[in-house]
């Protein structure tokens, strides 16, 4: 399969969603589920790269990995803008150490000059959650509505029409270079 990469010059919408290892080792926690990234991994990413020179990343991050997040939003060469909120619509209380955590959150990025293209979208929205890890179908009519494509989602667990992608559980439109997948490397 040709990748959409070398179509095109780069992505202008961006959306990762980083395996963190910072508190997912639990019974129920992401190690449960699929192999965790070291933050100096994720932070090597070519993500920069991927982008044209005028880009937007939306950065998933859970409440503890919110600092991690804008290091890697600057290790990949985005700017912190604003944080999107995803109340998390479901029936019983979320994981936690201290707060039960029935929220997750949207760093957004931006690299160059990217002025968003809507004026009404608040920072936050509300939606279902399904299985681990399944981002909301809303958020990405918003990453859509306030972002012009091509569009690219890193780490993707299931397509997204519209969006190339890359990641563990889908044929993956694009290569990053030192980035295989599936495998990470374990941080021991």
């Amino acid at each position: 399969m040709e990748s959409n990469k070398q179509k095109h010059k780069g992505y202008v919408s961006i959306v990762a969603d980083p395996p963190w290892m910072k508190n997912q080792r639990g019974v129920r926690g992401a190690a449960s589920k699929y192999q965790l990234m070291p933050l100096n991994q994720i932070k090597n990413m070519p993500v920069g790269d991927l982008a044209t020179e005028n880009a937007v990343c939306w950065l998933w991050v859970t409440n503890s990995t919110i600092d991690d997040g804008y290091d890697v939003l600057r290790a990949w060469g985005f700017e912190a803008k604003s944080i999107l909120t995803w109340f998390k619509f479901r029936p019983q209380l979320g994981l936690g150490m201290y707060l039960r955590n029935d929220t997750e959150h949207v760093l957004l990025g931006v690299k160059g000059k990217m002025p968003i293209g809507v004026k009404n979208q608040p920072s936050w929205f509300i939606a279902p959650t399904r299985e681990h890890s399944h981002k909301p179908e809303e958020f990405f009519a918003i990453a859509e509505r306030c972002y012009p494509g091509p569009y690219l989602e890193l780490f993707a667990r299931r397509s997204q029409p519209g969006w190339d992608k890359w990641g563990l559980e889908v044929e993956s439109d694009v290569k990053i270079p030192g980035y295989p997948v599936p495998k990470y490397r374990r941080e021991v």
